[in-house]
């Protein structure tokens, strides 16, 4: 009972931390004119990917390499299968093309790359800094690109009075903006303990339940920790589509894979070196590369995820998650 009682307690501070994350980086970031887009490839995704971030380093840390590999494998998995699904059943979401054409065949190129890293049965500092690596070149060209307007003429985020799109009065189109800068370090430096705190708590509690119920780590870490550690971008995947604003919600989404799978795997792997089973990478990996595939054609029919597609998405979601489970 306390181990399920501090796993479900460890997602009030992880959630709370991240949402002070986002919203004081988003507000640090939309003073210097960001588009939607690239706020939710970057900052959101970020902020929405801090749990996932602090979870895995400090399981890598704490010796728990198949927590670390299967939270970041079970997360993007779930970004794909779960949040899209939900978000396009809730409203269908619009994809911006570039996004596909780009970012998606990126997350494809990184979870084959950590196959191959994986070959030796481990993941290496040098193969964490390899990742790190990537992830910052590839953060450097999308900030360049939006310098150079390839997302289109970059405009000032709206303010907390902006008109709703569509309607010419309401409320803001996103509600991430901070009134000052001073309010946003306030948010990004009490979110950070927020997010140190319940990332332990949550593996602690995930670590005892595995016990009781005589499963491995890394299948708690694959479905329950990597659905408590997506919330944030469950959230904010939901309320981008409530607001038809399909640039932030598929943005983030893909922004937050690119993460996962540069930053976060590749500090997982500085901090201690993961020596991976050969079966986390066939039962984990190879899934999440799997539903990243398949967005692909989902997302250019129409150039948009229909209510039927988000339907398809969550159902292959369930069916991974029974089968995570019934084959261990």
């Amino acid at each position: 009972m306390r181990n399920t009682l501090l796993f479900a307690f460890a997602f009030v501070p992880l959630t709370l931390g991240a949402d002070w994350l986002v919203r004081g980086a988003a507000g640090l970031a939309q003073r210097f004119g960001v588009s939607p887009l690239v706020v939710g490839l970057t900052v959101v995704a970020f902020g929405t990917s801090a749990p996932e971030l602090v979870v895995s380093a400090l399981a890598s840390l704490e010796g728990q390499p198949d927590v670390a590999v299967g939270n970041i494998m079970g997360s993007t998995a779930a970004n794909v299968g779960l949040i899209v699904g939900i978000g396009a059943l809730i409203r269908p979401i619009e994809v911006h093309r570039r996004v596909i054409v780009r970012e998606t065949p990126l997350v494809i190129i990184v979870l084959s790359l950590v196959m191959v890293l994986s070959l030796n049965d481990a993941v290496g500092r040098l193969d964490g800094l390899l990742l790190v690596s990537g992830w910052a070149l590839y953060l450097f060209f999308l900030l360049k690109w939006e310098r150079v307007g390839v997302f289109g003429t970059p405009e000032r985020a709206p303010g907390p009075d902006a008109p709703a799109p569509g309607t010419g009065t309401g409320p803001a189109e996103t509600d991430i903006a901070a009134p000052g800068a001073w309010w946003s370090l306030v948010r990004i430096g009490l979110g950070l303990p927020c997010l140190t705190y319940g990332a332990r708590w949550l593996l602690e509690g995930a670590e005892g339940i595995a016990r009781s119920l005589a499963v491995p780590e890394a299948v708690i870490a694959a479905t329950l920790i990597a659905v408590g550690t997506s919330l944030p971008e469950l959230a904010s995947t939901l309320v981008a589509a409530f607001r038809r604003m399909g640039d932030i919600a598929i943005g983030n989404v893909i922004g937050s894979n690119v993460f996962n799978l540069g930053l976060v795997l590749g500090t997982a792997a500085l901090v201690r070196p993961l020596v991976l089973d050969p079966t986390i990478v066939v039962g984990y990996v190879l899934p999440a590369l799997a539903f990243s595939v398949i967005l692909i054609p989902l997302a250019l029919h129409r150039g948009t995820v229909q209510r039927t597609e988000g339907g398809l998405l969550l159902l292959l979601y369930l069916a991974y998650i029974v089968m995570v489970w019934w084959f261990n």
